[in-house]
C-alpha cells in the first residue's frame, strides 16, 4: 500500500491492507485481495490504486467504485446495494403512492427476489418498482410469474 503505515492495517483473513477506519468494521472474505477488480479486471492485490470494500465484502479499486456510482448503485458481482439507499427508497415510496396503476394492473401480483436481503416475497406489481416486504428495499427482481388475484377479478 502507498501511504503512511499508521493509516493502514493488514487484515489476515482478507489478506489485504485496508484503511484504519475499516478495522473491525469491514466484512471479511478470505483472500478477497487475490481477485481482480470486477470493473477494470486488474489485480487488486498488486495495484497501486486503493481498494474500496463494498458493504457486501467485495472489492473494487476506489477509482472504479467512483465511476460505478455514476451509472448505478449495485455491486457488479452480487447486485447488493453498494451504498445506503434508504433515503431513496423513502422517496420511491412517495412516488409509488402518487402513481396509481391502470385498472388492468391493479390486482396483479409478482414474485420477487430481493438483491439486498436475498428474501423472496409476493408483492403488488408497480411499474416504478416492487418493494421487498422483508427489508423494504426496491433493489428487487421479478422471480416468478405475474398473476391476477382471483378474489378481485
Amino acid at each position: 500500500m502507498i501511504g503512511p503505515k499508521e493509516d493502514f492495517f493488514h487484515c489476515l483473513k482478507c489478506n489485504l491492507c485496508l484503511a484504519v477506519s475499516l478495522q473491525g468494521k469491514h466484512k471479511c472474505i478470505e483472500n478477497v485481495s487475490r481477485q481482480n477488480c470486477p470493473i477494470c479486471l486488474e489485480d487488486i492485490h498488486t495495484s497501486r490504486v486503493v481498494a474500496h470494500v463494498l458493504p457486501c465484502g467485495h472489492l473494487l479499486h476506489r477509482t472504479c467504485y467512483e465511476e460505478m456510482l455514476k451509472e448505478g448503485y449495485r455491486c457488479p458481482l452480487c447486485m447488493h446495494s453498494a451504498v445506503d439507499m434508504r433515503r431513496y427508497w423513502k422517496h420511491l415510496d412517495e412516488e409509488v403512492a402518487q402513481t396509481p396503476m391502470p385498472s388492468e394492473y391493479q390486482n396483479m401480483t409478482v414474485d420477487i427476489l430481493c438483491n439486498d436481503c436475498n428474501g423472496r416475497s409476493t408483492v403488488q406489481f408497480h411499474i416504478l418498482g416492487m418493494k421487498c416486504t422483508i427489508c423494504e428495499s426496491y433493489n428487487t427482481t421479478q422471480a416468478g410469474k405475474q398473476r391476477v388475484s382471483l378474489d378481485q377479478q
